[in-house]
């Protein structure tokens, strides 16, 4: 592990800014955004789904790990660490591009199971351990699990799986893309005991992060840690502002501080929503239009581009989230 490293809070897996016609990763677009997520407070994560990473070359990922780094010490955001996503196919392939997300300037790895040959592995427990035990065990940074059986073909680990993969001394978490409260509250339950620390004195505390913000203070209430939220690419300092009035109340509970992050809960759940079901094209549409032109660009085919019915689910649903982001 480098000096920086993670901790509690909320991330947010960068959208990729591709240019109109060229469809070449925008550096300048890639490189504001890197900066306003920094300056809001969000933690950064590279190449995840909303980056569209299963659309970059593995030379285009390394090139962003490393601009993004650079991008990061110019700015004197120098302590803020990068979380990179380094799944491919395979186990080989994955510790790969690992080594070279590591070169670059990447802190730690996320990494999803293969879904290509799930119905050959999919319910297959030993295979699936035995392709994050390599991954963890040849990787020179610390590694994620990345649990999300929409983005795997169906393959949804249990809180059994991952908490037998959270006893490697080179996992340090898991992102639960699966909406299970319960089974980030069971893996928590683990990985907090006092015999797990004990067996890991070396290890940083493993982090359990939904991957979606609209439970976030549900599931900081039960001991998770954050989340990693594409949302958190439209609004930052909102999320963050929520995080942080979630902590606050769980320090120290009044009812006047259950309102609040009560009210901030709802008016993120419901921006969660939208953004989720507007996808990573109206994801952009939100950033170009309402954050800087050009901010978010536009998606790689096979994804298409943003339609009238996203625009529209957008610009009325997204209203109330705005009102908020603009005002803090």
């Amino acid at each position: 592990m480098t000096g920086r490293t993670f901790s509690s809070g909320v991330y947010c897996p960068l959208v990729t800014p591709f240019k109109e016609g060229s469809y070449d990763v925008d550096f300048e677009a890639y490189k504001a955004q890197v900066l306003r997520l920094a300056a809001a407070g969000m933690g950064l994560v590279l190449h995840g789904t909303n980056g569209e990473a299963a659309h970059l070359s593995n030379e285009e990922r390394v090139e962003m790990v490393a601009v993004g780094r650079k991008t990061l010490d110019s700015a004197g955001f120098t302590q803020v660490p990068i979380l990179v996503g380094t799944g491919t196919g395979s186990a080989r392939e994955t510790v790969a591009l690992t080594t070279k997300a590591a070169a670059a300037g990447a802190d730690a790895a996320i990494v999803i199971h293969p879904g290509y040959y799930a119905f050959a592995m999919g319910s297959n427990k030993a295979a699936l351990k035995a392709f994050f035990t390599e991954c963890f065990d040849k990787s020179p940074i610390p590694v994620m699990i990345y649990n999300f059986p929409g983005a795997a073909a169906g393959i949804d680990l249990d809180s059994d799986t991952i908490i037998e993969l959270s006893e490697h001394p080179n996992c340090f978490g898991v992102k639960l893309t699966c909406a299970g409260i319960g089974k980030g509250h069971r893996v928590v339950a683990h990985t907090s005991t006092s015999e797990y620390k004990a067996r890991h004195p070396a290890k940083q505390e493993f982090l359990v992060l939904p991957g979606f913000s609209d439970y976030l203070f549900p599931a900081l209430t039960t001991g998770q840690h954050g989340c990693i939220t594409g949302t958190g690419n439209v609004f930052p300092k909102l999320i963050v502002a929520l995080f942080n009035a979630a902590q606050d109340y769980i320090a120290a509970p009044t009812p006047e501080k259950f309102v609040k992050v009560t009210s901030l809960q709802t008016i993120v759940s419901e921006a969660d929503w939208v953004i989720v079901k507007a996808g990573i094209s109206g994801t952009k549409y939100a950033l170009n239009k309402y954050v800087k032109p050009g901010l978010g660009g536009v998606t790689r085919s096979p994804l298409p581009p943003v339609s009238d019915s996203v625009i529209a689910l957008c610009d009325e649903g997204l209203k109330k989230a705005f009102e908020v982001e603009n005002s803090l």
